[in-house]
């Protein structure tokens, strides 16, 4: 769907933002100036509100603007880039914090960004075959990863290679996705621990941005595409982000954002944990519900 301004009811989703760093090439930021274009833009044009807010203005079909500004996984950049320019236009937005990075623990989409930063995305793709060969013989050929197809068409904005080595690594079991990233990171001798720090807000962060008016929801506690984990686990994921969520925050979130836009096979876990809301990536406008 191209952006128009016939649709009244929408979410601009943001994830990195900062000018881009040859130290950090693996990702692709919205620069700095671009965000406050876009900032500007959407103040111009739209109520700038929470998700729920969005929501409840679509099923009463109000005649005006609406529009929730959300980010995903609670990155330190946006901490210190975004938010000055959110509060410049009097902007609230929504945060989708990873619960995990609190303590310490890198999502493997960082981790990739990471690697892939210091690795050619082929490269990565030969040693993750070569890793699952040797590690994981009996998968090896269903988690083959191609070069001359593309086995994805969700993410278009990729090449080939790109795509296909994150869709992989986003759909293979945990245990095989988290050994692999593991091993690349011992590779490149890089500290978990330090790059969490390096690159999520911390707990003082998250409070200051609720403090000041900002809304904090849950991008759940491991960031594991959910349609991929069985019900056992969707509750221990949950529990875990509840539990640092209430320390930090004194309450958990009621609305999340499922890690890669992917939806759990039923909604049966959420609605155990009270969340009114949940989002995912797709390109429409917000419907009636």
């Amino acid at each position: 769907m191209a952006f128009s301004l016939d649709h009244n009811f929408i979410i601009v989703n943001y994830h990195y933002v900062e000018d881009p760093r040859l130290s950090f090439s693996g990702i692709h930021p919205c620069s700095v100036e671009e965000f406050d274009r876009q900032i500007s833009f959407l103040a111009k044009h739209f109520a700038c509100v929470s998700v729920p807010e969005v929501f409840i203005a679509a099923r009463h079909q109000e005649n005006k603007k609406f529009c929730a500004i959300t980010f995903d996984d609670g990155l330190k950049d946006q901490y210190e880039y975004a938010v000055p320019i959110l509060e410049k236009y009097g902007i609230r937005a929504t945060f989708f914090i990873i619960a995990g990075t609190i303590m310490g623990r890198v999502p493997n989409a960082h981790k990739i960004h990471t690697v892939a930063s210091q690795v050619s995305m082929e490269d990565m793709l030969e040693k993750f075959n070569a890793f699952v060969l040797r590690a994981f013989p009996n998968k090896a050929r269903e988690y083959f990863i191609p070069k001359d197809r593309r086995i994805t068409e969700r993410r278009r904005h990729d090449d080939m290679i790109s795509a296909n080595v994150k869709e992989t690594l986003t759909i293979v079991p945990a245990l095989i996705s988290d050994a692999f990233l593991t091993y690349m990171l011992s590779e490149l001798s890089i500290d978990e621990q330090k790059l969490a720090k390096e690159l999520f807000m911390n707990p003082t962060q998250i409070q200051q941005l609720d403090k000041n008016g900002f809304f904090i929801e849950s991008h759940t506690n491991a960031h594991y595409a959910l349609n991929t984990i069985d019900e056992d686990t969707q509750r221990n994921d949950f529990k875990a982000a509840r539990k640092l969520f209430t320390d930090i925050l004194g309450r958990s979130p009621a609305v999340m954002a499922y890690p890669y836009g992917r939806r759990p096979t039923t909604d049966a876990v959420l609605k155990e944990y009270n969340f009114s809301h949940a989002v995912t990536i797709e390109p429409q406008e917000v419907k009636p519900t």
